[in-house]
């Protein structure tokens, strides 16, 4: 018997399946650095990583992957005086040991046994091989920006998604049968912007210091956590395509 067509789900990884910001600011007041300090030290790690990308994305700069722009900025951050030199090795591998939501684990692992997941994320792929080991995310496959050469939101990130869960007639990562254009779930609108830009469907969920919607937007789902997003795809809210 031919098993029912069902939506493949492609999740960005970080920010919306673990606390990238507060993982790094706890790993930060590791090195000696109080709270505050740590918060802000990260904003500015993040924020010059982000700047990095861009530049990828622009073709200002050639394609590296986001563990070598992590030591760039570190090193940059130490030189600067506002890391400990020693800290800099540690910190590198710090997106390794990234903390899931308290409902990702869960979530996760309850979508995959009725949909089709894969991962899509800026991480490298070192970091998402941790991920899935330590932090015990599961997904069907996934796909790093290491294995495109480019960044979110660059639509042939998204392109490759759609290629990959799609697999031509049936889903690439379990050979069944997939029901549309595949779903990216994100905490951050302009992901999902890029995402719909590109031929995919799109579900919001909310996340701390995530990018929300704006008043514009028009997402396919919002759904309040992982559990949520599970009854609402299982109730058939999301928007079907012929």
């Amino acid at each position: 018997m031919t098993p029912a067509p069902r939506p493949v789900l492609v999740f960005d990884v970080l920010g919306t399946l673990v606390d990238q910001a507060g993982s790094l600011e706890a790993a930060v007041q590791g090195a000696g650095l109080d709270a505050g300090t740590a918060r802000d030290v990260v904003a500015t790690w993040l924020g010059r990583v982000a700047d990095r990308e861009r530049d990828v994305v622009a073709g200002r700069r050639g394609f590296a992957p986001s563990g070598v722009l992590d030591r760039e900025v570190l090193a940059g951050l130490a030189a600067e005086g506002a890391l400990p030199a020693s800290a800099v090795d540690r910190l590198a591998t710090a997106a390794e040991r990234l903390r899931p939501w308290p409902d990702s684990v869960t979530g996760v692992a309850a979508l995959a046994r009725d949909f089709t997941v894969l991962g899509l994320s800026n991480a490298d792929r070192r970091t998402l091989a941790a991920l899935r080991g330590d932090a015990g995310l599961t997904w069907h496959d996934v796909l790093s920006a290491e294995d495109v050469g480019t960044y979110k939101p660059d639509p042939a990130l998204y392109a490759a998604a759609v290629a990959a869960a799609t697999g031509g007639a049936t889903d690439g990562a379990t050979g069944e049968m997939s029901a549309g254009p595949p779903v990216m779930v994100a905490a951050h609108a302009w992901d999902l912007r890029a995402a719909a830009a590109a031929g995919m469907r799109t579900a919001y969920v909310p996340r701390p210091r995530g990018d929300a919607p704006r008043d514009d937007d028009a997402f396919d789902l919002h759904a309040a956590d992982l559990a949520d997003l599970h009854g609402r795809l299982l109730a058939g809210e999301l928007r079907t395509v012929d």
